[in-house]
This record gives structure tokens, sequence and C-alpha cells, in this order.
């Protein structure tokens, strides 16, 4: 499987090159955005990494240009720093794979890779759905698959009065656009105005960072997808 990785950063792109070959990946590298997109548009690679702040050409503009090529198969990870929140959430409104913070840790390089290849061998439709199921009295499950979007009617419609439990589960395919994060947030907000308990299963290692950084996780207990160990 062919690999490009963008940054302008040399010993980023000599760290992406060491592991990504020895874990049997054939790897390109490029030091910018127009060089990066020259060797995509030869190379055809199925996942491509890109950092988000460059120079001239940036990881947004990076990922909106694989986009307009209209192969939505390409599995694009964004490299990012903290705090580049809104950035993330932008990459995601343009179906960014997954990102990793930098430094880069092993843990998060394996878990984007695995969650791209689980998504180049499902090929599966992306459109949302969400499932919600009362177990008990007082216990609601909703199971998100595919990219949410907005919340959905049945969502619109919950009655959370004398719920004390709240379990959200993710499916591997699940991914997020702005307004269905900015939803999700108000959501669970309000559950826990109500002193329900949330539970959130099903997230890899980099969501759940990236749910860390919207505070996500002073509101919800977050248990991490059992694929991605």
């Amino acid at each position: 499987m062919k690999i490009l990785v963008i940054d302008d950063e040399k010993p980023t792109l000599s760290m992406f090159k060491l592991f990504l070959t020895a874990y049997g990946y054939q790897v390109f590298i490029a030091e910018d955005g127009k060089t990066g997109l020259d060797l995509f548009a030869k190379e055809q690679p199925q996942i491509v990494f890109t950092d988000l702040k460059m120079p001239r050409m940036d990881g947004i503009e990076v990922l909106r240009k694989i986009r307009s090529f209209n192969d939505p198969t390409t599995q694009v990870i964004i490299i990012t720093g903290h705090g580049d929140m809104e950035k993330a959430l932008e990459a995601l409104d343009l179906d960014a794979s997954d990102f990793i913070n930098k430094p880069v840790e092993k843990r998060a390089l394996e878990s984007a890779l695995k969650r791209a290849e689980l998504r180049i061998r499902n090929r599966e439709p992306k459109t949302s759905e969400m499932i919600i199921n009362k177990t008990s009295d007082s216990s609601i499950s909703m199971k998100i698959s595919g990219k949410l979007t907005s919340a959905s009617y049945a969502a619109k419609q919950l009655d959370l009065n004398g719920v004390k439990l709240l379990q959200i589960c993710f499916s591997p395919d699940f991914s997020i656009a702005k307004e269905g994060m900015d939803w999700l947030i108000d959501f669970m907000e309000q559950a826990r105005k109500q002193g329900i308990q949330i539970t959130m299963n099903g997230l890899s290692y980099n969501y759940i960072r990236f749910f860390q950084m919207a505070g996500l996780h002073e509101i919800a207990v977050i248990v991490e997808a059992k694929y991605d160990e």
C-alpha cells in the first residue's frame, strides 16, 4: 500500500518514513503542499498524511484539492498541533479520515493507520445513522455510525426525563462534522445538567484525544474501541 506524507519539517518526514517503511508501506514524502499534490497525482497513494500548518499551502488546502480529484476512497490524515480544534473540525467537514497530534506518538500513528485501512476495506456509505434504544426505564443506548452532521429526528425527540444512564456507542466508520460536534456537545451538556451518567464506547485513540480537546472527557466516561487495540 502506498502512503504519502506531506510536512515542512524534515525530522517529522524522517520519522514517518522510518516507521511506515518498517510497517511495510511504500512511502513517498514531500516538504510542501504543491510537491505533495504532484506526487499524489503521479503515485495515487491510498493514504495521505498532511501537516495542517505549512507555508504557502496548508493542510486544509491540500485536503480540499485531493477531494476535488473526486476520489472519496483516499484516506487523508491531518497532522495537527494541540489547540487546533477549529481547523481540525474544518478538516473533518472535508472528510478527513483522522488526525494525529504533534509530537506524533507511535500509538496514535498505528491507530490512524488501522482506522484508514478499515475504511478502505469496508468502502461503506458514509451517511449518518443513529439508532436509539431504551434498554430499561432508566437507561438509553445510542449507536452512531457514519458521518454525524446533525442530530437525527429520533434524537431531537428524545425525552431524557427519568434517565440515569446514557450509553453512546460509535461504530468503526464513525466520523463527525462541525455541525454534528456542536450538537453532540450541547446534547451531552444537557444530559449532564439532568444528572445523567454518560459513557462513550468505540472511539479510536485519536478520536478520544480529539474529544478530550473539546472537554468531553469531563462530561463522560470514554472507553477506547476494541478494534484499536
